[in-house]
């Protein structure tokens, strides 16, 4: 065969195109890497692994150098296909998926959950499970390279995976050396089970988050030390997820449990953690369970959640996650119309007083308690009496000071004892309060207040909605005025922390500053470093330094039109408030008129909370004798 075009590098080898085949391509191992792998590719090729999946380009055939050297092996070409991590990163998906939506990213994780599962069925373990490995098409199909490194058994012996990406790695193997272990599926499902909490939670690594415990913790020791940081167990893990990420449970509880397994102690012995086939079976019912935002058609969520998830998680970081489909209802084509039926509604009429629809209470009387009561203080009364009169005379007769003090006392007792509703006066005075309350209420609802109150929030709405274009026309303005900052936010943005060499900062920290929200050379410059965990002064320099070197490589073009992103950003802000505004706008006719019923209803009917409220009263105002 005549070698094309190189397609990739790496430690191991070399893959070309070859001359005269759209499909094929080749690898060539280095010098060194040949003899190792000579006798597995052969196997592999004899086992003829590549009809077993289509998802995994195996071996096809053995290829050897002209002088009958092993030299690699042929297979089939993934063309047109990105690396997962391209998929799962919001920086770099909106670059190399700019259509991708939620749907998109299940749909990605079930072919992910399928591939890994024919693996399995091949009697393959993938070992070296992570994220460059994998490719994914721009219809979601999901291929996996880098087959030659899967652990592989025949009938003479094992071929291990003899390497391994730590934070893809199961803690049961975190420290342990490759050469010496064979890899189960169980270890395969902790590597997907990452893989899809990325894929489904924009990039971020299950095991990174803020720790409540003494020092810094990084990817590795939190796997090795159990700490899944989205967790319901916090008291066990001391983890707590980063800012401005998904909720465990936005997939419903089915994914949320089947994360819980995967990163539990539990599932490690024997085949714990939930399969690829489980996967499947798990994200084929969340397909079926997503419903689509009625603001925004790029969101989609799970039914069981009241409202969409995405929507408040855009909001908070201040951009949207994927390419936005606003949607604008069909019916609203004439927001006048909308205003004129507003306006047309007449207000509910003042209320009558609400004591004169209340029904009769004439069946109230005085209850035991009370009359017991008044029998007492009349006794009570009439001994005071007494001793007033016994007072009077003792002045008059025997001693006049000690008659005075009787007589005064007894006139205090008197007029104690008169005025003495006890518990009584206590309860009229909350049950009035509680009347109050209640009729204030009613008042609102019966009449005008809260129709008027609604119909100008409703013209509110009206009137922002109206004002759309010219703010519109304002953003697009600024735009131009900035065109200076906004080239540089577009190349600080195209330069990906992922494919960037710092010093110091490895794939680890590389995930842990993407589960943080730092993908690219903007997010360094733009964001707090310095709450990320392990990122102390001498790492956040090493990122400045390098942010800097990317913002020292931009050139200004005052000829280059204003970025298509940046408008397209203004316009989608705009079409989201507008598809808002017109959501609420539309329901405003029929809220209004619900109002005018429900205030006819009030009127006519009073609610029952209003008459316990009134009989109440009336109760207390007999039992302590405060009405005629």
């Amino acid at each position: 065969m005549v070698l094309g075009p190189l397609l990739g590098k790496g430690g191991e080898g070399a893959v070309y195109n070859i001359s005269g085949s759209s499909d094929i391509a080749v690898k060539i191992y280095n010098d060194g890497k040949a003899p190792e792998r000579h006798e597995k590719i052969v196997a592999m090729v004899a086992a003829g692994l590549s009809s077993t999946s289509a998802y995994v380009a195996y071996p096809l055939e053995v290829v050897n150098r002209q002088n009958g050297k092993f030299a690699g092996f042929t297979m089939k070409k993934a063309a047109g296909f990105k690396t997962v991590h391209d998929l799962y990163g919001p920086g770099s998906r909106r670059a190399e998926f700019p259509t991708a939506d939620v749907r998109f990213l299940v749909r990605a994780a079930y072919n992910l959950s399928a591939a890994i599962a024919s693996i399995h069925k091949s009697g393959c373990v993938v070992g070296d499970i992570n994220h460059s490995g994998i490719l994914v098409s721009t219809q979601a199909l999901v291929t996996l390279i880098d087959s030659d490194s899967f652990q592989f058994r025949d009938s003479r012996r094992t071929y291990r995976s003899l390497v391994g990406v730590a934070e893809y790695t199961p803690a049961e193997l975190q420290g342990i050396s490759f050469e010496n272990s064979d890899r189960t599926t169980n270890h395969d499902a902790f590597g997907l089970a990452v893989l899809l909490f990325q894929l489904l939670f924009l990039g971020r690594h299950p095991y990174s988050g803020r720790y409540h415990g003494g020092g810094d913790m990084d990817i590795k020791t939190a796997i090795s030390q159990r700490r899944f940081a989205y967790s319901s167990k916090r008291s066990e893990t001391r983890m707590e997820p980063p800012p401005y990420v998904p909720a465990l449970d936005d997939f419903g509880d089915e994914v949320r449990d089947a994360f819980e397994l995967a990163f539990s102690r539990k599932a490690e012995s024997g085949n714990g953690r939930p399969s690829p086939v489980d996967w499947v079976g798990v994200i084929d019912r969340l397909q079926s369970n997503l419903v689509t935002c009625s603001i925004d058609r790029s969101h989609h969520y799970h039914k069981s959640k009241a409202s969409c998830p995405w929507c408040k998680l855009e909001q908070g970081i201040g951009r949207s996650l994927f390419a936005a489909q606003f949607v604008t209802p069909t019916s609203m084509a004439n927001i006048g119309e909308i205003i004129a039926q507003i306006s047309r509604l007449s207000s509910p009429p003042r209320p009558p007083s609400a004591e004169n629809i209340m029904p009769s209470m004439r069946d109230l009387k005085v209850s035991d308690a009370a009359k017991s009561k008044k029998s007492g203080r009349a006794m009570s009364m009439a001994a005071a009496l007494a001793g007033f009169g016994v007072g009077l005379y003792v002045a008059a007769a025997i001693q006049g000071l000690v008659g005075i003090i009787i007589a005064g006392a007894s006139l205090i007792y008197f007029f104690s004892a008169k005025g003495d509703a006890g518990p009584f006066a206590t309860e009229l005075k909350a049950s009035t309060a509680e009347w109050n309350n209640q009729r204030q209420i009613w008042e609102k609802r019966a009449g005008p207040e809260q129709f008027e109150e609604k119909r100008a929030h409703y013209l509110r709405l009206a009137s922002a909605h109206a004002g759309l274009p010219q703010r519109e026309n304002e953003k697009l303005a600024e735009l131009e005025r900035k065109k200076r900052d906004l080239q540089m936010r577009k190349h600080l943005e195209s330069h990906l922390l992922d494919r960037a060499k710092v010093a110091g900062i490895g794939p680890g920290r590389k995930a842990t500053l993407a589960s943080f929200g730092v993908e690219t050379a903007w997010d360094v410059k733009s964001r707090q470093i310095t709450n990320i965990p392990g990122f102390g002064p001498a790492m956040q320099e090493k990122l400045r330094k390098w942010s800097k070197s990317v913002e020292h490589k931009f050139v200004f073009n005052a000829n280059i039109p204003t970025d298509p992103q940046a408008i397209r950003e203004v316009k989608n802000d705009i079409a989201k408030q507008r598809a808002e505004l017109e959501r609420d706008l539309i329901k405003a006719p029929s809220d209004l008129q619900r109002l005018i019923d429900e205030a006819t209803r009030l009127r006519e009917n009073p609610p029952p909370d209003l008459v316990t409220a009134y009989r109440r009263m009336k109760q207390a105002e007999l039992d302590s004798g405060r009405t005629g």
